[in-house]
């Protein structure tokens, strides 16, 4: 990042977060104390699930036929309870990944759960599982979108549009959403920059739908620890080597991780071992919990739609 973009930066940063601060979100709830918030809810489920589901890999062909999408025992009333029996407090789920398609009654494209055999919206079945349960309820969603063509160089007005009216759906038709994280933006394997798609704009229809939500980017972690940029909360997906410093991190911060090898279901997962639960409470949950940090811990439900049993096992202990 060059000298200049750096100093933009900053200036940003400061005035998204005076104007947070000055300007009430809601009743007492300022930006800082929303942060706080949602750093004292310590451990949620992160659900990789869609279409890679289907395909044995994490990126899918974003020309997969939606038929593929078919879980056929479909249950996020049994996420919903594996949650809350570890001790969890929310559940993010992948409304859309990599590949762009989309688990919710979208009305922005054809390429969704409403054209697959399943033809029932997920972000509304898992949304009302998870405040059944008590639990908070946020949303994962891709910038990057390989089915339609969101390519750094080639992105025109109407794919912003297509986005802003896709987060709209999802900020409009779920109830509250405490916290929106959003992947594939400004990273080196998408080069969709900040200003390709951009950010103050997409900032601001955010939190003028729900001025409660935080805004997430999962590749924020790349700038410096010191401060945040592009993001409400700094996250780091440890998978990708991005690692908070558990002595002397000072900001409201997100560590993500999977139970399993990889973020979405594969074939082995039945059988293969799952990390193990004390373990991650020793060296993950309350050393993150002591550093300012939410720690999130992805399942990857299966493709009849369901946590398999060795990974079910997992969230019955006591965490």
């Amino acid at each position: 990042m060059g000298k200049g973009n750096l100093l933009l930066g900053v200036l940003f940063l400061v005035f998204i977060r005076v104007t947070a601060q000055t300007e009430k979100v809601s009743d007492t709830s300022s930006l800082y104390n929303l942060q706080q918030q949602f750093v004292n809810l310590r451990f949620g489920m992160f659900i990789h699930f869609n279409i890679p589901t289907f395909m044995n890999q994490d990126w899918a062909d974003p020309n997969a036929s939606p038929t593929l999408f078919n879980p056929k025992k479909l249950d996020c009333n049994q996420w919903a309870k594996a949650a809350r029996s570890a001790n969890m407090s929310y559940g993010c789920l992948t409304t859309k990944h990599h590949s762009g398609f989309c688990i919710w009654d979208t009305k922005t494209t054809d390429y969704s759960v409403m054209n697959s055999p399943l033809k029932r919206d997920v972000v509304k079945e898992f949304a009302n599982a998870f405040r059944a349960q008590g639990l908070k309820v946020m949303l994962y969603y891709s910038i990057l979108d390989t089915h339609h063509k969101l390519r750094p160089g080639f992105i025109t007005r109407q794919d912003v549009d297509m986005i802003k009216a896709q987060l709209t759906e999802l900020l409009s038709n779920y109830g509250e959403i405490n916290a929106i994280i959003i992947d594939g933006w400004d990273a080196p394997w998408s080069r969709i920059s900040y200003d390709d798609i951009p950010f103050e704009e997409i900032y601001r229809l955010i939190k003028s739908l729900q001025p409660r939500c935080l805004v997430m980017d999962l590749n924020s972690a790349k700038y410096p620890s010191e401060a945040l940029f592009y993001s409400d909360i700094k996250s780091y997906e440890q998978n990708a080597g991005q690692q908070i410093s558990k002595e002397n991190n000072k900001l409201p911060a997100l560590s993500c991780l999977p139970i399993n090898s990889s973020w979405f279901w594969k074939e082995s997962f039945p059988t293969d071992k799952v990390k193990d639960p004390a373990m991650l409470i020793k060296n993950d949950i309350i050393p993150f919990n002591n550093a300012y940090c939410n720690f999130i811990l992805n399942i990857a439900p299966n493709r009849d739609g369901l946590i398999d049993d060795n990974a079910l096992a997992g969230f019955k202990t006591n965490w």
